[in-house]
């Protein structure tokens, strides 16, 4: 089991969003707990980065997260729309 952590922006931003939606993305975020690893659908990893960091796809959102293995950790450093992170990181 990983530790979870969301930058606070991002869960203020998940807050806002209507119940439903925002409980559907709480439960996205909280499967990276047990599985962070791509699994070639919902979770890939972004090439051409400096350091492995990883997609999460949830509905026509994206969470982008780093894994620390060895503290076995999951921190998500960002939240997109698709189309915001097609734009930033090309299409996956």
């Amino acid at each position: 089991m990983f530790k979870l952590l969301v930058e606070i922006g991002i869960s203020e931003r998940i807050h806002n969003y209507p119940k439903k939606e925002a409980e559907n993305l709480k439960r996205k975020l909280k499967s990276l707990k047990t599985d962070p690893f791509p699994d070639g659908k919902d979770k890939k990893e972004i090439k051409g980065t400096a350091k492995s960091v990883y997609r999460l796809r949830a509905a026509s959102y994206r969470f982008f997260y780093v894994i620390d293995i060895e503290n076995k950790l999951v921190k998500v450093t960002e939240f997109l729309t698709a189309e915001q992170a097609h734009r930033k990181y090309g299409r996956i």
